[in-house]
């Protein structure tokens, strides 16, 4: 993304390795385990209350009652600004255990915040790669030097609604921008294009029923929302990452943990807890608070209110207009826990036997588990099934470098800790992206309560 791209990944920070508080593998485990009856229960809640919401406005409406602006701003609320959060986790795959589910939420949410679904798909995966890291994250909302007036403009998304069908239009005739084609794979942009044109669509036929009632009540149902309901989103959304550090790599000096009342939570789907899911993307929002007791002694301590956070904010912005270089300063605690490998290093007992090495015992690798084991200059991953059965790929994700070792095995797939892309170990193929390259396997067996793995690549 420029200049700026370029020197960050001059100075090792694009893709780079970030500062995670330790928490034990079990109880990460535990936190992991996917289900759907949260999402379900909220999700339906949701709908529930934008359709009340919707319908009470129509009959004030009709009735020509003043009551029907509190009625809509009820909706907009709910409409634009509450399905900000269902986009977010239904983009990461961990509302729900069924994936059907996250991709049908996650296409519905992504419509209702005007956002083109492919495209951000791909560009938050960058932003949780390279979090408020200047040139890389496309998704740094308040730039320095900030643009006060834009900031005041965004509580209404005015140039959001601007840039989202200048980008729509442009995507119907075949048109990408630079940046998205950096982080778009080709096989991947034909869905833009696509989707493109359902977006125009819907819109084109909302617009001409408005002009066929002469009213523009249906523009109030789906598009103009976006207008008058998306302020929440930008005071509880914006604090996030606001004024924090750039170019680090560490969550606790860029992100804010921020507490908040149940209503708020709700709406939020748990996203006030942003340190803890910037670290472990992969546990489900239902999970965040939880996880949050896990880390917060290793972390900078949480602000009691979104009031608190704004206070910090809005003077850092101020001087930003002539100082760039300053920012809100988080300190994380002066004794925390030692750093340690996210998860443990096993090496090879003793040498090479044609081709074969003794990783150790088979009790190192639980049920549904995965090790990492390095030996010379490759990392391997050694993964064990719900009944028993072993498989061994290359270490590191094909996406992102991380280490699938950190990840999370479910029947026959491994889930990328980063990005939650996911491969089958069976054979290494790519079954979400953003993975999209398959991972190298290798033999494994299990021979009289030890684990041995074959270092020579199988033939795919």
């Amino acid at each position: 993304m420029g200049k700026d791209g370029a020197l960050a990944v001059e100075r090792g920070l694009a893709g780079a390795s970030w500062y995670i508080s330790p928490v034990p593998k079990e109880q990460i485990r535990e936190l992991l385990e996917r289900r759907n009856w949260p999402a379900v229960r909220d999700t339906v809640a949701w709908f529930a209350l934008i359709g009340a919401s919707g319908y009470a406005a129509y009959w004030l409406w009709q009735a020509s009652s003043l009551w029907a602006i509190a009625a809509f701003m009820i909706y907009g609320v709910l409409y634009a600004s509450s399905s900000d959060s269902r986009w977010h986790e239904a983009s990461h795959g961990t509302a729900f255990r069924t994936d059907w589910l996250n991709d049908a939420l996650y296409e519905i949410a992504s419509f209702m915040v005007l956002r083109e679904s492919t495209v951000w798909r791909w560009s938050h995966q960058r932003h949780h790669s390279d979090t408020y890291i200047v040139g890389r994250d496309p998704e740094i909302a308040i730039p320095r030097p900030p643009n006060i007036l834009s900031i005041i403009l965004g509580v209404f998304k005015l140039h959001t609604i601007v840039l989202y069908f200048k980008h729509v239009l442009m995507h119907c005739v075949g048109v990408l921008t630079p940046d998205e084609k950096s982080f778009i794979p080709p096989h991947e942009q034909p869905k833009v294009i696509i989707k493109a044109w359902i977006y125009l669509l819907v819109y084109a036929g909302v617009v001409g029923l408005a002009l066929r009632q002469q009213s523009i009540l249906p523009l109030l149902y789906v598009g103009l929302p976006t207008v008058y309901g998306s302020w929440l989103a930008e005071y509880y959304g914006l604090p996030q990452h606001a004024a924090l550090a750039e170019d680090v790599l560490d969550h606790r000096l860029n992100t804010r943990t921020i507490y908040m009342n149940s209503v708020l939570r709700y709406l939020y789907w748990n996203m006030n807890y942003h340190l803890e899911h910037h670290m472990y993307p992969l546990v489900p929002y239902h999970q965040l608070p939880r996880l949050h007791e896990l880390v917060k002694a290793d972390c900078p301590a949480p602000y009691s209110g979104l009031l608190e956070a704004w206070r910090e904010i809005i003077p850092v912005l101020r001087r930003q207009l002539r100082d760039t270089s300053h920012f809100a300063r988080r300190v994380p605690p002066a004794a925390p826990p030692a750093p340690a490998a996210s998860v443990p290093i096993f090496r090879a007992l003793g040498p090479m036997i044609d081709g074969w090495i003794e990783v150790g015992a088979s009790s190192l690798l639980g049920a549904e588990d995965v090790i990492r084991v390095d030996h010379e200059r490759t990392t391997y991953a050694i993964y064990r099934t719900a009944d028993g059965a072993l498989y061994a790929t290359a270490g590191r994700c094909t996406h992102g470098g991380v280490h699938l070792a950190g990840g999370f095995v479910k029947g026959r797939l491994i889930e990328c800790p980063k990005h939650n892309g996911r491969f089958d170990i069976t054979n290494g193929s790519p079954q979400r992206a953003p993975a999209c390259v398959a991972l190298a396997t290798y033999a494994v067996r299990e021979s009289e309560g030890r684990i041995f793995l074959g270092c020579k690549r199988l033939q795919s």
